[in-house]
């Protein structure tokens, strides 16, 4: 359990005299916040107005803006002030406001929106419809696109809420000075200033308290070869490097083929072809004698297809002559039928003409 008392508002109240306090947050956690204000911004607007031909989201979101921040920010202080004052019990939503700032703003938001939704929204199931998550989605571009709530001023909402919750001072500076001076030298040196990453051609800021993490991410970061040759790569173009041109990658034989299975860095490639050179050729013999061997037998089997090719088609020429000479003694046949046919039939007519004279 979270408990509250007032060492741990030295953060927010200061001693008398010290008048100059830093205040600078963790840019990252602010800018998260900032993020999740637009949305709930949106989502408030939206909700509010479902169904009411006499008003748009835009119509409302200025007075609603006011509004939320406001809620927000009394919200939170006075969450902390019950706290303090030995009041409700609010230790569970503190140890998540001051671990998790992104989700205690998100409850807060989602209470505010809950509020405002009207009747319409309640009962026609438009909060859990696509129709209703696109015309958020849309009206958040359109603030974003109009600088509605400028970067700027959601950060600054975000970042007095993040003082009045982080009770620990985890994510803001808590620091106070008695003179200008003193509080300028030290946001020379705090770790919630704004930094830029050193590395060439990264554009990234954050707070200083975050360059660790940055560097171990950052894509420009010029990092030795994870293949351990001498050259220095960018994080980004490492897989690239180590795919193609690392004089450490491992490529295979250019005998593979042949039978060397050896497998090394490109770097020792000229070194390993001289040195395995008897073993290469002794491949290369072995192979050459496997392909004659091999083609003398293909050799052979062409051969031997050649000649059954030639008795089939001599069998085939031999029936092919039996079935002429049989069917040119049928025609022979057919042709003395016709002959003896036309014989007895003028036979007939001569007998025919001598019945019809008397003759016969």
């Amino acid at each position: 359990m979270l408990v509250i008392t007032m060492e741990n508002l030295e953060c927010t109240v200061g001693e008398d005299g010290l008048n100059f306090q830093c205040n600078l947050c963790d840019s990252e956690v602010v800018h998260s916040m900032a993020e999740i204000l637009l949305r709930g911004l949106a989502t408030a607007s939206v909700d509010s107005t479902t169904g009411d031909i006499f008003k748009s989201p835009s119509a409302v979101a200025v007075g609603m803006k006011s509004e939320l921040a406001e809620y927000l920010i009394q919200r939170s202080m006075t969450l902390v002030r019950e706290a303090v004052d030995g009041g409700e019990d609010h230790s569970e939503q503190l140890i998540t406001a001051s671990t998790m700032p992104m989700e205690f703003l998100s409850d807060l938001i989602d209470g505010f929106v809950a509020s405002k939704r009207n009747l319409l929204s309640h009962v026609s199931g438009f909060l859990s419809s696509e129709n209703r998550l696109n015309k958020i989605k849309d009206f958040i571009q359109k603030m974003d696109m109009e600088n509605f709530w400028a970067q700027d001023g959601r950060e600054a909402t975000a970042g007095t809420i993040l003082k009045s919750i982080d009770m620990k001072c985890i994510m803001h500076c808590p620091e106070r000075f008695d003179t200008q001076d003193k509080l300028a030298e030290h946001r020379t040196l705090c770790r919630f200033r704004t930094v830029n990453c050193k590395n060439d051609g990264c554009l990234a800021s954050f707070s200083a308290n975050h360059i660790e993490k940055h560097d171990s991410v950052c894509a420009f970061k010029v990092l030795p070869c994870e293949q351990l040759c001498q050259q220095h790569v960018m994080r980004c173009e490492m897989d690239r490097h180590c795919a193609s041109v690392c004089p450490m990658k491992l490529i295979n034989c250019p005998f593979y083929q042949v039978g060397c299975e050896s497998a090394f860095p490109q770097c020792v490639l000229d070194k390993h072809c001289s040195e395995h050179l008897q073993i290469h050729l002794m491949c290369i013999l072995e192979l050459t004698t496997r392909q004659d061997t091999f083609v003398n037998d293909m050799n052979q089997r062409l051969h031997l297809l050649e000649k059954a090719q030639s008795l089939n088609e001599l069998s085939g020429a031999l029936d092919v002559r039996t079935l002429t000479l049989t069917t040119k003694e049928q025609e022979a046949k057919i042709k003395k039928l016709e002959q003896d046919l036309k014989v007895q039939e003028t036979k007939l007519k001569k007998l025919e003409s001598e019945f019809k004279s008397g003759k016969v």
